[in-house]
């Protein structure tokens, strides 16, 4: 689990908590709870297509189970055997290592193996992209959408003026509350889930090109000690 994940989710809910000052019931709105978070959710679907969505629920799922296997020492095992072999006892936990090994087994000649696998590294680093690309695209809606239940309670609040006359103060404060939810969920989540998504996306692209090198030390057929030294440098 990613302990620093949830000590900033909990410690912008404590810092939200405390700036509110006992006032929570005042922000607490349907109207703008709806369109904020309503309409966010249905611009996912249609903003981003069915894959784009499939990679933000997987970005996020590794984000929260985090592990080692952004590590080249992760596959340490695995680059070696191939090295020896070119072929995997067991199936490795990168696709790009996995997919090198089914390239070798059906006897790909050396130029197209060098293709077929850096097609396969940009579509790898491809899919974890369109997460972070999705999420910061969809960051600028909650904003927009928060002015759009402002405007509306302010439509409202005209409307009435004349009978609301002695609780402006509080309507007005009601109809501001949907542009702090849309704030809140741009600023204090989409975004910041974004950029750990970012950095966490530059280790796998760094990874991916580091196994396409040690993959085509290997396809190369360069000695087992040279690949062993050339994971250790990159491991350390």
């Amino acid at each position: 689990m990613s302990w620093t994940l949830f000590i900033g989710f909990f410690g912008m809910l404590a810092v939200l908590g405390l700036s509110l000052e006992g006032s929570l019931d005042v922000y607490m709105q349907y109207h703008s709870i709806l369109i904020v978070v309503g309409g966010t959710l249905a611009i996912i679907f249609f903003s981003v297509p069915g894959r784009g969505i499939r990679n933000i629920l997987i970005g996020l799922k590794e984000m929260v189970y985090s592990s080692s296997h952004h590590s080249i020492d992760s596959y340490r095992h695995d680059i070696v055997e191939l090295s020896k072999t070119k072929a995997l006892l067991k199936q490795s936990g990168h696709p790009l290592i996995n997919y090198a090994a089914q390239l070798w087994e059906m006897g790909i000649d050396n130029d197209l193996f060098v293709a077929l696998l850096s097609q396969k590294r940009n579509d790898l680093i491809a899919e974890k992209s369109d997460a972070v690309h999705a999420l910061k695209n969809l960051a600028k809606y909650p904003p927009a959408l928060g002015m759009m239940g402002t405007v509306m309670g302010m439509v409202a609040l005209f409307k009435n003026l004349d009978s609301q006359a002695n609780s402006v103060g509080e309507s007005l404060a009601l109809a501001m509350t949907a542009t702090f939810f849309g704030l809140f969920i741009a600023n204090a989540l989409l975004n910041p889930l974004a950029d750990r998504l970012h950095v966490k996306q530059v280790r796998y692209k760094r990874l991916c090109l580091n196994l396409y090198e040690l993959l085509l030390l290997v396809n190369g057929d360069e000695p087992v000690d040279l690949i062993e030294d050339e994971v250790s440098q990159r491991a350390g």
